[in-house]
């Protein structure tokens, strides 16, 4: 896989693993553990600019660590569903305001 390539998912990996961790219902009762025991942390994991910085270290020491292509399995296939995960979120978003974009140009045709 080529270092471009490899970059570009790793930079998608960051991303959806920074929205999970600080925006998700998934991991809303950890961030509330936090809120109650750990104001730093909880603090950390309600700041996407933060919580990104650490998920960045993260993943860049797991392609450090590991060659991409060489991952053991699980986690190579765990990493490339979030971003799938992530790249089809961007491909709805993006097919969603075009949609709304048209709509809005047959009602202003209609008047």
């Amino acid at each position: 896989m080529s270092l471009i390539l490899q970059v570009l998912i790793i930079i998608v990996l960051i991303e959806a693993i920074t929205n999970i961790l600080s925006k998700s219902i998934l991991f809303e009762p950890v961030r509330e553990f936090f809120h109650k025991y750990n104001k730093f942390i909880y603090r950390l994991l309600g700041c996407p600019y933060c919580t990104s910085v650490w998920v960045s270290m993260f993943c860049v020491a797991m392609l450090y660590l590991y060659n991409i292509s060489v991952l053991p399995l699980p986690l190579a296939l765990f990493f490339m569903g979030i971003v799938f995960h992530r790249l089809s979120n961007i491909l709805h978003f993006i097919i969603d305001r075009i949609d709304s974009n048209y709509i809005v140009f047959l009602d202003k045709e209609d008047k």
